[in-house]
């Protein structure tokens, strides 16, 4: 019989996966390029990995959640430092330094807001221990979470789109021998 699995929080999850090569830009591409959330992304294989497949209502409720929150904080947020990044940060008069150090500030509130919609993720479901260690159910229960997903955002999954899915994919499940 499989070991039971001890859940790690999905935030702990999260940073582990993103800090592994290639991640963060897969994550990044898929955002920029196919309007997905970095953190619904996550999402899939953390319930894929703990839980199991989504249910329909969990999958909206993340879905409703994630969109409305993204949609108003985090995404303004990404797109004023960004712009400061590009374009904002070199207008003349603003003094350079000044436009860096407020542009810093706020990667640091866009951040905490991330962190917000990852906590709020969490606690949409109560699970007291995670399921028993299968892989490859476990990697099953992942691909079709980011599927389901991919189909909701509209993700066209042609080679490269499932190329950047698939090193996530790797980088959430690292003792997986293939994704």
């Amino acid at each position: 019989m499989p070991a039971r699995q001890e859940i790690e929080r999905f935030w702990d999850f999260s940073v582990r996966t993103y800090r592994m090569s290639g991640v963060p830009d897969a994550c990044l591409s898929l955002q920029n390029d196919y309007g997905a959330d970095v953190n619904m992304l996550l999402y899939c294989c953390w319930i894929g990995t703990y839980v199991g497949e989504f249910d329909g209502e969990l999958f909206a409720r993340a879905n409703d959640f994630s969109v409305t929150w993204a949609g108003h904080v985090v995404a303004p947020l990404r797109s004023a430092r960004t712009w400061m990044k590009h374009t904002g940060c070199g207008m003349d008069p603003v003094p350079t330094e000044s436009c860096m150090a407020l542009r810093d500030d706020i990667k640091s509130v866009e951040f905490a807001a991330e962190k917000i919609q990852q906590e709020v993720l969490q606690s949409l479901l109560s699970i007291e221990g995670a399921r028993d260690a299968v892989p490859d159910q476990v990697l099953q229960d992942v691909m079709a979470n980011l599927h389901r997903y991919a189909e909701f955002v509209g993700l066209d999954l042609r080679d490269d789109s499932r190329q950047k899915l698939s090193v996530i994919i790797a980088a959430a499940l690292p003792r997986q021998t293939s994704v």
